[in-house]
């Protein structure tokens, strides 16, 4: 299987559960690994095209998750008021 089409494609789900997915390097002990942190791709409407760049992207992280990317497929297909933006969600706490 492809690791990184696996980990590139989160979140993964299982009869509507979350499956949460962590790297581990050698010699680590899997009881002790933490899996409270998934990747989503969120997609915030209206967006006003002058504020379509990285950094009003970073600025919405303190809102949803930890800022990883942000995507540009919304311009390509001409839709300018909506911008994806990838964050890292702790999964214990609510979503706003």
């Amino acid at each position: 299987m492809d690791l990184e089409r696996v980990q590139n494609g989160v979140p993964w789900t299982f009869n509507n559960h979350l499956l949460i997915f962590q790297w581990m390097d050698k010699g680590k002990d899997p009881p002790k690994v933490l899996l409270i942190y998934t990747w989503f791709w969120v997609q915030v409407h209206d967006v006003p095209p002058s504020f379509y760049f990285e950094g009003i992207a970073w600025q919405l992280r303190d809102f949803i998750g930890k800022f990883l990317e942000y995507g540009t497929k919304s311009l390509e297909r001409g839709l300018q008021s909506d911008m994806r933006v990838r964050v890292e969600i702790n999964v214990r706490q609510p979503l706003k």
